[in-house]
Order: C-alpha cells, then sequence, then structure tokens
C-alpha cells in the first residue's frame, strides 16, 4: 500500500482479508475513505481508523448506545444525536413510535451527505436521515447546543475519543458540557455516552462516569461484551437527572441482541476492569485526562 493511503486508513485498522478503497476524500475536518470489503461490507473511515460501517457489530453498537437511554426514558418525543452521521443509531431510534423528531448534529458535511446517498449506507440505515422525522445540522455538538436553546428527551452522544491529534473533542466530554446538556433536558430526561472499549482502557470509561457525576446526573455505567467474536468489550454511560436502576430497565421494542440475559449482566463492570477505576479523574474544558487515557493505549 501506498504510503500516503496511511493517512486514510492505519494499519491498524486495517480490515481483515482483501478490499478496495471506494472513494478518498479530504475534507476540512478529516480525511475520510470509503472501502469495501470482499464480503460486501462498506467501511467508513475517518482519520485513518474506522468509524463506522454495514457490519453486524455495527448493528451491536447501535442497539447498545441507543435502547438503553430510549428504555429509562419517560418521554421520547425529541431526540438529539451529537454525532451518528452514519444513520445506523437514527435507524433504531425512529423504531420507536412516540419519536416525533430527531436532530443529527455532525461537525462533517461528508459524513452527513454518505449516510444519506452513499447506496449501501443508505440500505443498511433504512434510509434514516432522510426520514422527514430527521433533521441533520452540519455543526460542531457544543455550539449547536449552546446556540439553542430547545429541550431533548433523550441526548445519544456517538463522538470519537479526544486526542492529542484532536484535542478540541474534549469540550464535548467535559464536565462544563454535561451541566449543558442538563439544562437542555426535558424533566427526567436521559442522555447515554459511547465510552470506547472498556477492554483497552477502562479508565476512560470511568473517567466519563466521574465526569458525568461531576455534572450532576446519576449515572449507570454499562458494557456490551463481544470478546469471544470480536475480543472487545464497548461501555457505555446512561446518566439522568433522577436516580435510575438497571432494575427498571424495560425495552418496549424488540432487540436482536439485547436479550433480557445479556441486559442483567451488561451494568455489572467485571473487576477486572473495575480494579483500574480509582482515580476516576475528570475531565474539564481545560485538561487533557481523556487524551492522556487515549494516548496511553
Amino acid at each position: 500500500m501506498v504510503v500516503s493511503l496511511r493517512k486514510y486508513i492505519s494499519k491498524d485498522d486495517e480490515p481483515d482479508g482483501k478490499y478496495r478503497i471506494l472513494r478518498r476524500i479530504k475534507t476540512p475536518i478529516q480525511r475520510i475513505a470509503v472501502v469495501k470489503q470482499n464480503n460486501g461490507n462498506v467501511l467508513i473511515y475517518g482519520d485513518g481508523y474506522v468509524m463506522f460501517g454495514t457490519t453486524e457489530d455495527d448493528n451491536m453498537w447501535a442497539e447498545a448506545l441507543v435502547h438503553i437511554p430510549m428504555a429509562f426514558a419517560k418521554k421520547r418525543q425529541r431526540i438529539l444525536m451529537i454525532g451518528g452521521g452514519g444513520g445506523i443509531t437514527t435507524r433504531e431510534t425512529l423504531r420507536y413510535p412516540g419519536v416525533k423528531e430527531i436532530t443529527v448534529v455532525d461537525i462533517d458535511a461528508t459524513m452527513i451527505d454518505l449516510g444519506k446517498k452513499l447506496k449501501p449506507l443508505v440500505k443498511f440505515n433504512k434510509g434514516s436521515l432522510n426520514n422527514p422525522k430527521v433533521q441533520t445540522r452540519v455543526q460542531d455538538g457544543r455550539s449547536f447546543v449552546e446556540k439553542n436553546q430547545k429541550k431533548w428527551d433523550v441526548i445519544i452522544i456517538d463522538i470519537p475519543e479526544p486526542s492529542h491529534d484532536s484535542p478540541g473533542l474534549r469540550r464535548l466530554f467535559s464536565r462544563e458540557f454535561y451541566r449543558l446538556l442538563k439544562k437542555r433536558l426535558t424533566p427526567r430526561g436521559v442522555i447515554s455516552v459511547a465510552c470506547s472499549v472498556l477492554s483497552e482502557m477502562p479508565e476512560y470509561c470511568s473517567s466519563i462516569k466521574a465526569t458525568l457525576k461531576a455534572a450532576g446526573f446519576y449515572v449507570l455505567p454499562y458494557h456490551f461484551d463481544v470478546m469471544k467474536k470480536y475480543g472487545e468489550d464497548w461501555c457505555f454511560c446512561v446518566a439522568a437527572t433522577r436516580p435510575i436502576s438497571p432494575r427498571d430497565i424495560k425495552i418496549p421494542i424488540s432487540t436482536r441482541f439485547l436479550t433480557s440475559a445479556r441486559l442483567r449482566g451488561m451494568f455489572h463492570i467485571p473487576y477486572k476492569y473495575r480494579r483500574k477505576w480509582a482515580q476516576r479523574r475528570i475531565q474539564t474544558d481545560s485538561n487533557r485526562v481523556l487524551a492522556n487515557i487515549h494516548e496511553r493505549h
């Protein structure tokens, strides 16, 4: 592979088996690659790493990130998605008949454009970003929330980890931002945050939990263990303005992966990860807690 292509597909995240690069796009935000694998799956890369695709693990991720907060929410009429330009999480949210309006905010217009027009992705997300209930906004998520006085029943955050290469992302994981989100929730509203890979950096998840608590939320971390199939255990946090308990969760629609047996185990974080949670440092607008954790791994 030509060395310059490593800026589009990193060696660490290169697809297994043979693949073809369908498109390379340099946007003002990042370098995007559209990759087709021999098995027919399409992967979308951002700055060398897979953002989303048409794979089974994308279905698992979307179910875990969307249906847990939707189950805890008392109302599900107005939803805010920060990230999610691929439309896969939006697809899952649209399955709830009570949903009236979904706002999808992504900083990169090309990502949203792919979610709306790339045929394999549109087929996979069932045309979610073109649904009349869905509004898309090309804007930094922090800026959008700061300038918008609306309130939402559920807010879902699905964005990459802050790193030393993208330090500005910390403002979407900070105590200050979470305090702002708290003001933008309707009474008894809920948020969920994708917290990267628990099996690789458990302290990343614990820092997000600590930061949400510092912002005044009641927080439940949970995980989706795909170790046997994919070698990973994903972490998420669901947070609310009232106490919430795993005992109260009841998903009102059918799901493929969130079985009752799996739900019972999702809120139990294995000790091998929890023992690394001692520091629980809080991310603020001005420090680099999450970026430092990311760089260490």
